[in-house]
């Protein structure tokens, strides 16, 4: 028996929702399974691709899905980013609390919302200017407290910042690498990409060079089935489903899940002010992310179609 259409419509919405609930669930245990594996940034990130690369390469293959030359080259500059971003962010973690490089991690809305002004002429409104100025504030309110009762070192806050630089380069330089490439083809390319990225940084830069670590493995490979193959799996499937802006809201919960699972299991500080702080960041970033996608779609609306 099918379902009315708009019945079917409303419950494959209700279960994209839910889907992105769930990716953003397993993005917020990053960074206490990153920070308990106890292993360098490139290291870790290294491996993690490697993995993440193999599992999306087996659904390629289980599928008969094929990988052109096409499809690498436009994943060369993105693959690279994405993995100095993960070094960086997973070294940085061993310098701050997870809920400190989580949360300076999602102002990459407002530090995108700069260079875009910047570089591309994009126009900054009251409310998105609002929007950044309450989400700095609320990273504050966080950070502060926290800085020296959690042991958080000023390495640690640069590298966090370094993280979020790289992955609005990322977004940036990738704004329309996926024109064309389906989901899977292109996350098996950027993890590939990645992962032979940080080749020389592992090799060179740790004592082990290539060799497996000795320890952390179950850590490891948490982080790449978790976040890595799960969480992205989840959001390429819901993005068919919902809304971009709904996903974009959700996804802002992120920051709050991370902190939590860092209170939880690693017993760092989470003091009202911090929740506080959380709150503000939350609502400013999802109020921002909104006005964005709205601002996004009206542009399209907008755009005049050549029919030649």
């Amino acid at each position: 028996m099918k379902l009315p259409a708009r019945l079917e419509q409303k419950s494959s919405a209700a279960l994209g929702v839910l889907a992105i609930l769930a990716a953003t669930a397993c993005w917020s245990s990053g960074g206490v399974l990153a920070k308990s594996a106890e292993l360098p940034g490139a290291v870790l990130a290294f491996w993690r691709l490697l993995i993440v690369a193999a599992v999306f390469g087996l659904i390629l293959l289980v599928t008969r899905r094929r990988i052109t030359w096409s499809m690498l080259r436009s994943s060369l500059l993105g693959g690279l980013l994405f993995g100095l971003n993960l070094a960086v962010w997973f070294e940085a973690l061993r310098h701050t609390t997870v809920g400190i490089a989580t949360i300076t991690a999602a102002l990459v809305p407002v530090m995108a919302l700069i260079v875009g002004n910047r570089i591309f002429n994009e126009r900054i409104t009251g409310t998105a200017l609002g929007c950044a100025a309450g989400a700095i504030g609320g990273v504050v309110l966080f950070v502060v407290p926290g800085f020296a009762a959690s042991g958080t070192t000023m390495l640690g806050l640069v590298l966090s910042f370094l993280a979020m630089g790289l992955w609005v380069c990322y977004l940036f330089a990738t704004k329309r690498a996926r024109v064309g490439v389906g989901a899977i083809e292109y996350l098996f390319c950027m993890a590939s990409v990645a992962a032979l990225s940080l080749i020389p940084f592992v090799a060179l830069m740790t004592d082990h060079g290539l060799t497996p670590p000795d320890h952390g493995w179950g850590w490891i490979l948490a982080l790449a089935l978790i976040p890595g193959s799960l969480g992205h799996g989840l959001l390429a499937w819901a993005q068919g489903h919902v809304p971009l802006s709904t996903a974009g809201i959700l996804l802002q919960g992120e920051p709050i899940g991370a902190a939590i699972a860092g209170a939880i299991f690693l017993n760092e500080a989470l003091g009202p002010i911090q929740g506080l702080g959380l709150f503000v960041a939350f609502i400013a970033l999802t109020v921002l992310t909104r006005a964005t996608n709205r601002e996004a779609a009206a542009a399209a609306a907008s755009t005049p179609v050549s029919i030649i």
